[in-house]
C-alpha cells in the first residue's frame, strides 16, 4: 500500500475463499484458499478502492474512482435545466398563436328590414402579423347568438392580405326575421337586452399557408339585441267620401321594444285591396317618433279615388269581410343605436278586413 496517501475516512471488506481442487498462482504455486481484502477509502483525490490478496504474491494495487460527484452534479444540472425550460415554456406567449392570422367582426349596421328578411353588414378586419403576406381565394364566415345560427354566408372575391398589415372589409348578411325575433322574444322574457354573439371565420388560401389550405378563427363578444319595430295594421275609418275622392285614415300599431327611441323619416303607405293595386296612398311628411319600449297606435290618412271606392264596393258584395288586402309601409329609421341608424325599412301586411275589424274591436274593449 503506497504509505504517502492519506485517508481521511476509510473501511475494509475481507474476503474467505476456499476452492477445491486449487488453483495455481503467479508463483506456480498450487492455492487452494485465499483472502482478499477490499479497502474503500475516502483520499484526497476522491474516492478509490484497493485490493489486496494473501495466498499470493501481492498484486499491485488499483485503484478505481468511482465518479460519485460528478454523477450527482450532472443529474442535478439536467434537472434545473429542464425545471428552467418548463418555467420559460410557460411563461412566454404561446409563437403561433401570437403570430397566426385573426379575424374581428361585428355587426356595423342593419341596411334593410322586411317583414321575413333583414339585411345587415358586418364589419370584418382581417389581420396578418406574420413577415409574409397571404392570398385568399375566398373564405366563409358564421354568426351565431346565444348558440343559434342567425347568419350563415360565403365571400368569394379573392382577397390579399400584405406581410404585418390588415385589411377592413364590409360584408353583407341576410337574417330571417323570425329566427331574430323569437331569441329576442326568449332574452326579453329573462330580462336580458344583450346576448352572446360567436363570430367564426374559416379562411381557404390559394396555396398552402403556415402548412395548411384553410385555418378557421373565432371569437366571441356580448352585444346588445336589436329588436325590431313591429308594425300590425289595427283598423281603419272612412273620413270623407266625395265624388272625385275620399279620405280613408288607416290605424297601425308601431310596437318599439329597444331600450332607446325609434323616428321614421317620411313615411309612406300603400294598400292593395282585393284585386285592385294601390287602392290607397299617403304620405307623412317628417319625423313620427316611437319612444322606447312603447305600443303605441297612429293614424295614417289614405287618399283613394272614387272609381277606386266603386270597385272595391263591387267586390265587398261577393266577398264581404273576407276581401283580402295588402299594406305597405316604407320609411327610413332615425336612431340613437349605430346598428339601426339611416336603416330602410319596408314592411309588407297581408290579411282579411274581418282581421282587422276583430283587431280594432279588441283595442276598443282595452281602452274601455
Amino acid at each position: 500500500m503506497n504509505g504517502n496517501r492519506h485517508f481521511v475516512d476509510a473501511f475494509t471488506i475481507k474476503i474467505h475463499t476456499k476452492i477445491q481442487n486449487g488453483i495455481q498462482s503467479g508463483c506456480g504455486r498450487m492455492l487452494e484458499e485465499f483472502h482478499t481484502h477490499i479497502r474503500v477509502a475516502r483520499t484526497q483525490k476522491g474516492w478509490e478502492c484497493f485490493f489486496r490478496h494473501e495466498g499470493d504474491q501481492p498484486m499491485d494495487t488499483m485503484q478505481k474512482r468511482k465518479p460519485f460527484k460528478w454523477i450527482i452534479v450532472a443529474v442535478l444540472l439536467l434537472g434545473a435545466g429542464i425545471a428552467i425550460w418548463m418555467f420559460f415554456q410557460k411563461s412566454k406567449p404561446d409563437a403561433v398563436t401570437g403570430l397566426k392570422p385573426h379575424v374581428e367582426m361585428s355587426i356595423a349596421r342593419i341596411s334593410e328590414v322586411t317583414d321575413s328578411t333583414i339585411k345587415m353588414e358586418l364589419k370584418t378586419l382581417v389581420n396578418n402579423p406574420l413577415p409574409v403576406g397571404m392570398h385568399l381565394k375566398n373564405f366563409n364566415y358564421v354568426v351565431k347568438m346565444n348558440g343559434k345560427t342567425i347568419i350563415e354566408d360565403r365571400y368569394e372575391q379573392p382577397l390579399e392580405v400584405k406581410a404585418a398589415d390588415s385589411s377592413l372589409l364590409t360584408l353583407p348578411a341576410k337574417v330571417k326575421v323570425r329566427n331574430l325575433r323569437i331569441e329576442g322574444d326568449e332574452l326579453a322574457a329573462r330580462g336580458n337586452d344583450s346576448a352572446e354573439y360567436h363570430f367564426k371565420t374559416i379562411l381557404h388560401f390559394e396555396k398552402a399557408f403556415l402548412g395548411k389550405d384553410s385555418l378557421v378563427l373565432e371569437m366571441d363578444k356580448r352585444l346588445p339585441v336589436y329588436r325590431l319595430p313591429m308594425i300590425k295594421m289595427a283598423g281603419y275609418d272612412l273620413k270623407k267620401f266625395g265624388l272625385k275622392e275620399s279620405d280613408v285614415v288607416v290605424k297601425v300599431e308601431v310596437t318599439n321594444l329597444n331600450p332607446f327611441s325609434l323616428e321614421f323619416q317620411n313615411p309612406r303607405y300603400v294598400m292593395d285591396l282585393g284585386k285592385q293595386k294601390r287602392f290607397a296612398e299617403g304620405a307623412v311628411t317628417g319625423i313620427t317618433k316611437v319612444k322606447s319600449k312603447t305600443r303605441d297606435i297612429y293614424e295614417i290618412p289614405l287618399e283613394v279615388s272614387l272609381g277606386k271606392v266603386i270597385k272595391a264596393g263591387a267586390q265587398m258584395l261577393t266577398k264581404g269581410k273576407e276581401l283580402p288586402f295588402t299594406f305597405y309601409f316604407k320609411s327610413k329609421i332615425k336612431s340613437e343605436s349605430e346598428v339601426l341608424n339611416n336603416s330602410d325599412i319596408n314592411l309588407i301586411m297581408d290579411g282579411e278586413l274581418k282581421d282587422v275589424e276583430a283587431f280594432q274591436k279588441n283595442m276598443g274593449r282595452k281602452k274601455e
